[in-house]
């Protein structure tokens, strides 16, 4: 579910008052940790990530070894009429190998070796980044679902206070104006839980798409997830960040292979080889073999000399993007850590401080309201000050999912699941456990 949405919900409040399947994952309730197995395990963009690395490390072999040798079979001065194959006077066999100068084979297998690594960091980034993706997801899920248990509750207390104020209305103590605010109170809230629901499935089938399943599949309702911030300050991540974010090594790597790029290009200007070795029999000189060793000439100089070039300034374009990429490294750290921080302390703010206030002033407004020392409009902001706090607790706790999801796709490392989780709001099911 996109956050928007909630906050969307959030500007309607403040308006004036007028089985587990083949993923491992349950139908019943589903946990974090279940889900990002079943992602790591069955997402295809992961599958896709591998399988193009594994396919790279074949490339190094095929890179240091040479072309096929040649073989030549060769009849010659065979009189007219006769047999060309049989009866030819000179008979030759001959085998031919063209390989390329010996240190250009060195380096084109330590560039494919490059490539490689730089596929297998390029794999260990789609993982990270699809796994994060589906923390999100997981998080928007969350959201929306305990979003429609909190309209739900209020939708409860909203039709106790039409009743309410009915029964003022027929006692001849209350306003019928009373009676209509509630009724288009509780309306206006009926449609903003089929808002709800619509954000809810789309959220299922994203997570469902996640995990490499049929977007209808049954999907249960997700328990709050548990993620922790790690034990460390925003320069330890910062370092670790610079040295096991894959997309950071991914861009050293391919400053090392634009090295070596540079130094085949260089080696156009070096001679290929051609090795030849020939048997031959004729009726003169019987039978005789030869050698052959032949030298390419690198007479188009400006040809190698442009690739110098070429390869001269992709070396400078890599270097500039590690560069970049070094820097972005360190600012999304320092963004990522800073709002999931925040997200924390508002979400205790909201626990220990908001929620318990907001409880505590409905239910006083309620009771003035019944022993008529206030009126329906104070009742009412009361209720929706309650609702509009609910939505926004859980909205930061999905946010801060959401953050700690990209802090570990940029640290590059997984972050855990299940220790220090959040509690549930105050007043809901299962607010006793805490911790």
């Amino acid at each position: 579910m996109k956050l928007s949405v909630a906050a969307l919900c959030l500007m309607f409040l403040c308006a004036p008052a007028q089985g587990e399947g083949a993923s491992g994952v349950s139908p019943g309730t589903i946990a974090l940790q279940r889900v990002l197995e079943a992602v790591r395990r069955d997402n295809p963009e992961i599958l896709a990530a591998r399988k193009r690395w594994e396919a790279a490390r074949q490339r190094a072999i095929q890179a240091a070894t040479p072309d096929k040798p040649r073989l030549d079979l060769e009849r010659m001065f065979a009189p007219s009429g006769k047999n060309v194959v049989n009866e030819a006077d000179e008979k030759a066999v001959s085998v031919t190998q063209e390989v390329p100068f010996p240190t250009t084979l060195y380096l084109r297998y330590g560039a494919a070796v490059k490539d490689a690594a730089m596929k297998e960091q390029s794999y260990r980034a789609k993982l990270l980044g699809v796994t994060a993706r589906a923390r999100a997801a997981y998080a928007e899920l969350f959201l929306a679902d305990k979003g429609l248990a909190v309209f739900d509750e209020n939708i409860g207390i909203m039709r106790r206070f039409s009743r309410v104020a009915e029964s003022k209305v027929a006692a001849g103590k209350g306003s019928q104006s009373d009676a209509l605010k509630a009724q288009v109170e509780l309306t206006r809230m009926l449609n903003m839980r089929v808002a709800l629901e619509s954000e809810s499935e789309s959220s299922r089938a994203m997570l469902n798409a996640l995990m490499g399943r049929d977007a209808r599949a049954p999907l249960g309702v997700p328990e709050e997830p548990a993620s922790a911030l790690p034990p460390r300050s925003a320069e330890d991540l910062e370092s670790e960040a610079l040295s096991g974010r894959p997309e950071l090594r991914e861009a050293a790597l391919a400053f090392d292979r634009a090295g070596d790029s540079l130094a085949l290009a260089r080696s156009e200007f070096l001679p290929d080889l051609m090795l030849q070795y020939r048997r031959r029999s004729d009726p003169m000189r019987g039978r005789t073999h030869d050698a052959v060793l032949g030298l390419s000439l690198p007479l188009w100089f400006w040809k190698p000399a442009a690739m110098v070039r070429e390869a001269r300034s992709e070396r400078e374009m890599a270097q500039a993007e590690l560069q970049a990429t070094r820097v972005a490294t360190r600012a999304d750290v320092k963004v990522a850590w800073s709002k999931a921080r925040a997200s924390k302390r508002l979400i205790e703010a909201y626990r220990t401080t908001l929620l318990p206030q907001a409880e505590s002033s409905l239910k006083v407004a309620e009771a003035g309201y019944q022993a008529e020392k206030t009126g329906f409009l104070d009742l009412l902001d009361a209720q929706r000050s309650l609702l509009s706090f609910k939505l926004e607790y859980y909205q930061h706790i999905a946010e801060y999912e959401a953050r700690v999801a990209e802090l570990e796709r940029v640290v590059g490392w997984p972050l855990p699941v299940g220790l220090g989780g959040g509690t549930p709001a105050p007043g809901t099911p299962g607010a006793d456990r805490g911790l």
